[in-house]
């Protein structure tokens, strides 16, 4: 009977955190990283996009390794994956992709509802738009486990 009382209470207290986690994947994680992203930009409008920028990735890289980008400048990424296993491309800084490289290590396989990251299988492609409203020294990562340890990530110059 103990047993069984333990068991229900162990449970009990596993559901709200099972159903934050099933939400989106971030949601019951420190995200104190990612509430403030306008220390790298905002979502743009892609219809009011100042230029496009096409980015393929493979295995274990993109093809391109830096950007320079105009302060206030709105630019669409089309990110398209040659690889054989699923890529992301996010737009971040250095502290924001030591800890979500970390949370995407700590959590395999969650899934993103973040404005500043877009993931691809193999053989797809995807757009993220991004407004770059702060001058500075950003990166561009694929956060897939192992991907950012081994160099896939590029510089974005904002000037």
């Amino acid at each position: 009977m103990r047993l069984r009382i333990l068991l229900a209470a162990a449970a009990a207290l596993a559901l709200p955190a099972l159903a934050a986690e099933g939400h989106g994947g971030h949601e019951g994680h420190d995200m104190d990283h990612m509430e403030d992203l306008s220390r790298f930009g905002a979502p743009g409008d892609p219809a009011k996009a100042d230029r496009t920028v096409a980015v393929k990735a493979i295995e274990i890289a993109f093809d391109t390794a830096a950007l320079e980008i105009a302060t206030g400048e709105t630019v669409t990424f089309v990110l398209t994956n040659a690889g054989t296993q699923d890529h992301e491309f996010g737009i971040g800084d250095a502290a924001f992709f030591a800890e979500h490289t970390k949370m995407m290590a700590d959590m395999p396989g969650m899934t993103h509802t973040m404005p500043n990251i877009v993931t691809a299988k193999p053989s797809e492609t995807v757009k993220l738009t991004w407004t770059f409203s702060k001058p500075g020294d950003f990166e561009f990562a694929c956060s897939i486990p192992g991907h950012y340890e081994l160099g896939m990530k590029g510089t974005i110059s904002v000037k």
